[in-house]
């Protein structure tokens, strides 16, 4: 078996054809929406400058700072007792009868 011509990693699917599976659902699109077409949107979509990098970087910081805020310290949970907690019994505090 041939490897595919466009990503050269798979095998074909047929041994008389030139294209892998996932390759020639690619072409098969380029041939509906134009290669032209289908360009721009994988630049658009997947291609990112530095200040759409920049970005992405402080909303992710904002973000965790949000979620850092929101948490509870570990000292405030402390503070707070439950009443149905109980203790378990070890070894040495176990009761006799």
């Amino acid at each position: 078996m041939t490897y595919c011509r466009f990503c050269e990693s798979k095998q074909v699917e047929h041994w008389f054809g030139s294209w892998c599976s996932e390759c020639r659902q690619i072409k098969n699109l380029c041939n509906v929406y134009g290669y032209e077409r289908v360009l721009e949107i994988l630049k658009k979509c997947c291609i990112r400058d530095e200040n759409q990098l920049e970005k992405k970087i402080n909303n992710h910081k904002e973000k965790l700072n949000t979620i850092k805020e929101e948490l509870p310290t570990i000292k405030e949970e402390s503070n707070e007792t439950d009443e149905s907690y109980e203790k378990p019994t070890t070894r040495k505090t176990k009761k006799t009868k």
